[in-house]
Order: C-alpha cells, then sequence, then structure tokens
C-alpha cells in the first residue's frame, strides 16, 4: 500500500512539473502566480516546481512584471531555456537522407543531407554518425544536450517493433529501424511515418493549427495520408493508418509501384505525372511539355502556372483524382480539413480549387471540407519528426491535446 502510495505521488508531481514546463516553453514570459492560475495548482507547489527547474537550468528568470495593480513587490518573470535541450530529427527521403538539429523548443538550428543509398537500408545507417556530427557542429550545440531522436520513413513503421514492414520507394522490407537507430545512437529514437509525423506539425505550427480533425495529404514520390482526428494522430493498430495511396479509385489498368491496378498513387504520384507528361509532350509538339526537360515535376507545374493549356489540363485531371482519393477520407472520417503537402502543394490556387470541386462532387458531404496546401512545405515531415521526439522523452501531458490531461489533479 505504502509503495502504491510512492508511485502515486511520484507519477503525480511528474504530471504537476510537466503541466508546468509546457505552459512555460508556450510563453515568452511568465510569472509563477499565472501558471498557478492556469494550471489549477496551488501557489506553493508551482513555486517547489519552478525552483527545481532553476536549479536544474531548465528556465530562468528574466525581470519583473511591468506592473503590480496591487501594490507589492512585482512578480518575478520564468522563461524556458531553449539551450537547455537539443533534438535530432531524421528523415529517410527518397533522393537524400536528412538530419535537423532543434534546441529545446522545437526550433530547428541546423540542416545537413547527403544522398539517399536506395534499396539499402544498412547503407542507408552507415553515414549517419558523420552527419550528426556535421549538424551538431552547424548549429553549435554539443552531442550531450541530445535528449532525444525522431525518424521518419516514406512507409509502413510498426509501432509495436519500430520494424519498416515495407518502404516500397526506399526498396526497404523487413527492417529493424527502431533497433538500428538506437544501436547507432545509444538512444531513445522515435520513428513513424513520414505523413504522420508531418500531419502533427501541420497541426501544431502550420495551416491546420486549431483544426481538430483533418487529413495531411502527401502528393509526392509517393502518396500517404497523416490523420488528426479529435486533436490526437490516428495510427491504426500498428501504425499503419493513412495508406490511401495504395487504395483503388478508378477502374482503369493503369499500373501502380505496387504491382496493383487503378490506385491513387498510379495517378497522383509525381512519376505517374511525369509519364503522363510526355505522353502529352509527344502528342501535342506545340505544347511546353515539349521543349522542356521531364525529369522534374517542378518543370511541368511552372509549365502549367505560365498558361500551357496541355499541362494545365493534366494537372486539372489528377486534381480530379486526388478529390475522389479525399472524397473516401471524408466519407470515412468526416474530417473539417485536408491539408496537401508534397511536389504538387506547389502547383497554385487553380489546383486547390480543382481538387474541392472534386471533393464535393464525390463525397456524400463535403461543404463544409476545406482544402489548403501546407504551410511548412518541404520541412513538414523534419519537423515532425522533431516533435515525436520532443513528446516522447519529456513525456509531455499537453493541455490542449487530450482532455484527460486537461483534468489536472491538484495537490
Amino acid at each position: 500500500m505504502g509503495s502504491t502510495g510512492k508511485v502515486g505521488s511520484r507519477s503525480l508531481r511528474q504530471v504537476n512539473r510537466s503541466v508546468i514546463l509546457d505552459l512555460i516553453r508556450g510563453e515568452d514570459r511568465i510569472s509563477r502566480s499565472e501558471l498557478a492560475r492556469r494550471s489549477g495548482l496551488t501557489k506553493p507547489t508551482v513555486s517547489t516546481i519552478v525552483d527545481v527547474l532553476l536549479q536544474e537550468g531548465v528556465v530562468r528568470q528574466v525581470g519583473f512584471e511591468g506592473s503590480n495593480s496591487g501594490g507589492g513587490r512585482p512578480a518575478r518573470l520564468i522563461e524556458f531555456n531553449a539551450d537547455s535541450a537539443a533534438y535530432l530529427g531524421v528523415e529517410f527521403g527518397l533522393h537524400k537522407t536528412k538530419i535537423a538539429v532543434a534546441d529545446g523548443r522545437g526550433g530547428i538550428c541546423a540542416v545537413v543531407s547527403k544522398p539517399a543509398a536506395a534499396g539499402d537500408p544498412q547503407r542507408t545507417m552507415q553515414p549517419l554518425k558523420q552527419l550528426v556530427v556535421r549538424a551538431l557542429k552547424k548549429a553549435g550545440v554539443p552531442r550531450s544536450r541530445v535528449q532525444a531522436v525522431g525518424a521518419t520513413v516514406p512507409g509502413l513503421i510498426d509501432q509495436n517493433t519500430g520494424i519498416c514492414r515495407l518502404a516500397p520507394n526506399l526498396g526497404w522490407r523487413n527492417f529493424p529501424l527502431r533497433d538500428a537507430l538506437e544501436t547507432l545512437f545509444q538512444q531513445q529514437v522515435v520513428v513513424t511515418n513520414i505523413t504522420q509525423a508531418a500531419a502533427v506539425a501541420e497541426g501544431r505550427l502550420g495551416a491546420a493549427q486549431g483544426v481538430n480533425s483533418f487529413v495531411w495529404l502527401y502528393l509526392g514520390a509517393g502518396v500517404g495520408a497523416g490523420i488528426v482526428s479529435d486533436g490526437r494522430p490516428f495510427e491504426g493498430t500498428r501504425g499503419f493508418a493513412g495508406e490511401i495511396g495504395h487504395c483503388r479509385i478508378a477502374d482503369e489498368d493503369v499500373p501502380c509501384g505496387c504491382g496493383e491496378f487503378g490506385h491513387f498513387e498510379a495517378f497522383a504520384s509525381t512519376m505517374a505525372i511525369l509519364d503522363q507528361a510526355r505522353i502529352l509532350a509527344a502528342r501535342h509538339p506545340r505544347s511546353q511539355l515539349a521543349h522542356i526537360r521531364l525529369d522534374d515535376i517542378g518543370s511541368v507545374l511552372d509549365a502549367a502556372r505560365s498558361g500551357d493549356a496541355v499541362a494545365r489540363r493534366l494537372l486539372e485531371r489528377v486534381a480530379s483524382y486526388v478529390g475522389k482519393g479525399c472524397a473516401v477520407l471524408v466519407n470515412l472520417l468526416d474530417t473539417q480539413q485536408i491539408v496537401l503537402g508534397g511536389d504538387l502543394a506547389a502547383a497554385g490556387d487553380y489546383f486547390v480549387r480543382a481538387v474541392e470541386h472534386s471533393i464535393r462532387e464525390n463525397a456524400l458531404v463535403a461543404d463544409a471540407v476545406g482544402v489548403v496546401n501546407s504551410a511548412l512545405e518541404d520541412r513538414a515531415g523534419l519537423l515532425g519528426s522533431v516533435l515525436l521526439a520532443m513528446d516522447r522523452s519529456r513525456q509531455s501531458y499537453r493541455l490542449v491535446a487530450d482532455a484527460h490531461y486537461s483534468r489536472v489533479q491538484r495537490r
């Protein structure tokens, strides 16, 4: 009984500490009395927690409040010390492996990259230590300050085992990614699908801030969805949720990279679009598509933006298929918003409007669903990996994210 009481008391102190730390981290400066008011904890409890955080160097005192209506001494202000911790983010991409160093608030201090070794996860792991050394040196951060690592992959990550079951565009299958990274870094590592990580970042820092339920849809080398429902990421039983790219959306025998036909990815991935652009270039010699290199999706987007009718019609057709895929998500999830990420997020407002039109045509009820482009662009996955590493390492109890944690216990 006594042992259980000690564990419960220790857990309560950890929760209270985490709540106070999150409140301090979320403000530029804040007083002890304001922390007590917002948290519901007593002033002595808040002062005890703040004193410990000051001793540890996690927070620091930065002056006084401007005025005090009660006539007494003005309150000391507290701010989070962003230099007290650091986090690493790793993004395994089709073309590059990226390493980011972030400070204690999650702000990116430095990013370095190296060409990816496609098809061989072991070879991809080999340069990571040196990349980390370069990134930390660039950021001016000692290795001892790093508290956790987050890593993302464009593939299926089993959250129970940390195994990458399948990353088709990387050529990975059944690779024990979490174990490999934790052995390499000798530190806790959070591994996740890149779209799920990007959705976390978009909800906290990007276009979906304040939106309770949304889908972050990646349209690039592949197609995938990061789902946020009721303010929380939805991963499914093992972490495989969101693989909308390999759902059949058309009765056309268009081959997908996975070997099946008619999948979302077969119509909306960058490779599929470039294949169609080459066919159209041969058919329409006056189109800009016939006079440019079609080895990068940016060339197709540029042609469409400059008014090329053939390129424009191609992207509008792609938008129609994207809308059909989104309609499936809307019907299943009753989501509030679709955020478009990946290469096609740069297509322009006309592409967004065409996607919205297709959703309205194909979803049962879509009048309240908004479609927006990502505000984080190609940084979303890397930012998400850092945020997930932060969450896991500090066991954060976010007041805004979970009603269960908002019922802060008093002592």
